[in-house]
């Protein structure tokens, strides 16, 4: 077991996924500086229930999926307002133990290593999603968080196409908790059902 600072956000992240985050909260601000300083990540767990922002009172409470995926940053940038934009990327899937919030209102961890999935090569079945996932990473907003398009294992472009679809987050969290296999199968059938 390791304790990991944790980053609860509204969105699913993926073991090769990629997504932008704007930081404008003090405690995230310095997250992000500590993490680019030691150079480490974080974990990124779906918010089921509660508020990515604080809030002086959350009558529901906040809750946590089980399951997250730790996450470094793989770009920076400064916009003119003075937010900051980092893109992070999914490395690997853990599991919570323990998670809480602590004094200055950072989350952390205990959290167990899930192993990575053996490399299984792309069904010819399936050999469309890698078609597709060539062509969404040339539009112009996906295009910028330089996204590996060259996968030819089933785990690493089921994951990279479930973070880019347009698909509702606890879809995305079901995809997540998957085996690779069944979540290639579940993207064919969400794409046709799309269709």
């Amino acid at each position: 077991m390791e304790t990991i600072p944790l980053f609860p956000l509204k969105a699913v992240l993926f073991p090769k996924g990629r997504m932008p985050l704007q930081i404008f909260e003090p405690r995230y601000l310095d997250l992000v500086k500590d993490c680019l300083k030691t150079n480490t990540g974080f974990g990124v767990a779906w918010l089921r229930q509660g508020s990515e922002v604080s809030v002086a009172s959350q009558p529901q409470g906040t809750k946590l999926a089980d399951v997250g995926t730790y996450a470094s940053i793989v770009d920076w940038h400064s916009l003119e307002n003075g937010l900051l934009v980092v893109v992070i990327e999914g490395e690997k899937k853990f599991r919570i133990q323990h998670a809480e919030q602590r004094v200055n209102e950072l989350w952390q961890a205990e959290v167990e290593w899930i192993e990575p999935e053996p490399s299984i090569p792309i069904p010819q079945y399936s050999a469309e999603l890698k078609n597709l996932l060539a062509q969404l990473v040339e539009h112009p907003h996906i295009a910028s968080l330089e996204i590996d398009s060259d996968l030819n294992d089933v785990d690493s472009l089921s994951c990279v196409l479930a973070q880019l679809l347009p698909i509702d987050e606890s879809v995305k969290y079901s995809l997540l908790t998957s085996d690779s296999l069944t979540r290639i199968e579940g993207l064919m059938d969400l794409l046709a059902a799309m269709e």
